[in-house]
């Protein structure tokens, strides 16, 4: 997205809800179950969050639904990609009925601009936003590019990889930086679509790669933290975490922090991939970590959140936040909260929890009029 919003093999056992979901994207065609965490996007004022029928605008400041897409629930649509917003208000929804949609959003009302309908498979990953093109990342394998105006391709044929694409494409001075399923990491040209370089890091990726200080940074399922250098995709360092690695990591000046599913936290340096401190989780943790000035939060599937010390790795509360449902989704920064989606809880969709106390709340309700 641009820059003004915030938008197999496995050495130990991934927790269940990821193998089955990894399992069933990787068994061919469109084998993924229409279920997942919420995806959600941060505007300057809003928040926008794709999940199951859905995809709903929350005030920030009154924390107050403003508008939702479909009106009406349809059976046929579900949302789970967090949204692309661009910077005159065009929101971009990727959905699992294969369809790309663009809103209008001036209004309570949303208005649906144009629809993309050529992709073969559901849309998993984010679509992005660059300039005036819209990149659409789909299961099909395929990176589709069109014009955020009209939704008509741009590039006489769409990027195909080997493998279903779930993650975002990263985009940095007219290069996208993307991330598959098929082990590679890819360098295309933004313009046209051309390969300029392909690396191979042996095991699936399923999150958008990290660009800091000109290294690439992603981590896979085999358990690897790779840096890459963005012009040539050749490794400049790699750590073994020891257990798939499904989020992204998270850079904060000089330090790395990136967590695996089998529990384990770590900072490393972000030079030479060095490990600076490493904590044990409460459970598996897939997601990417957040930071603020002085510490480092780090969420994990079974409810915990937990804060540490960034330059030490100390416990930063007394005990870690304790939330009721699944954490699968990225947490991120509001104000002196981290916001962080949340599944299978029966009232709510994104909770808060304070930076400095650890306490939570109900931010948004899972079905608000």
């Amino acid at each position: 997205m641009n820059d003004t919003y915030k938008h197999i093999s496995f050495r130990h056992i991934v927790p269940l809800l990821l193998t089955g979901f990894v399992l069933a994207g990787c068994a061919g065609g469109g084998a993924i179950q229409a279920s997942s965490w919420p995806g959600v996007t941060r505007g300057e004022n809003t928040l926008y969050i794709a999940y199951n029928q859905f995809v709903r605008a929350i005030d920030l400041e009154t924390e107050r639904e403003l508008w939702r897409f479909p009106a009406e629930a349809d059976r046929a649509m579900t949302f789970f990609a967090p949204p692309a917003v661009s910077e005159d208000g065009i929101v971009i929804l990727g959905g699992y009925d294969h369809k790309a949609y663009a809103l209008a959003t001036g209004s309570n009302r949303p208005e649906t601009l144009w629809v993309f309908d050529q992709a073969s498979d559901r849309i998993v990953g984010g679509p992005t936003i660059s300039g005036d093109t819209v990149l659409i990342p789909s299961a099909d394998h395929k990176l589709y590019a069109v014009d955020l105006n009209n939704g008509q391709p741009v590039w006489e044929q769409p990027f195909e990889s080997r493998h279903a694409l779930w993650s975002a494409p990263l985009v940095d001075e007219g290069i996208i930086y993307l991330a598959s399923l098929d082990h590679s990491v890819y360098a295309l040209e933004l313009e046209t679509g051309e390969l300029i370089w392909e690396s191979d890091l042996g095991s699936a990726i399923s999150d958008t790669p990290v660009l800091s200080n000109g290294l690439l940074l992603c981590g896979n399922f085999e358990g690897l933290l790779f840096a890459l250098n963005k012009t040539t995709g050749r490794e400049v360092w790699r750590f073994d975490a020891g257990a798939a690695i499904w989020g992204n990591p998270f850079v904060d000046g000089d330090v790395v922090f990136a967590a695996d599913v089998d529990r384990e936290a770590f900072a490393l340096d972000l030079n030479n991939g060095v490990e600076i401190w490493h904590q044990t989780l409460a459970s598996s943790a897939s997601t990417s970590p957040v930071t603020d000035e002085n510490k480092v939060f780090f969420v994990s599937e079974e409810g915990s959140v937990e804060a540490f010390l960034k330059e030490s790795g100390d416990p930063a509360w007394p005990s870690s936040a304790t939330l009721m449902g699944r954490l699968l989704a990225d947490p991120f920064l509001v104000a002196d909260e981290v916001f962080i989606p949340i599944m299978d809880n029966p009232e709510c969709v994104l909770y808060g929890v304070n930076t400095d106390t650890g306490s939570s709340r109900c931010v948004v309700q899972l079905d608000q009029g």
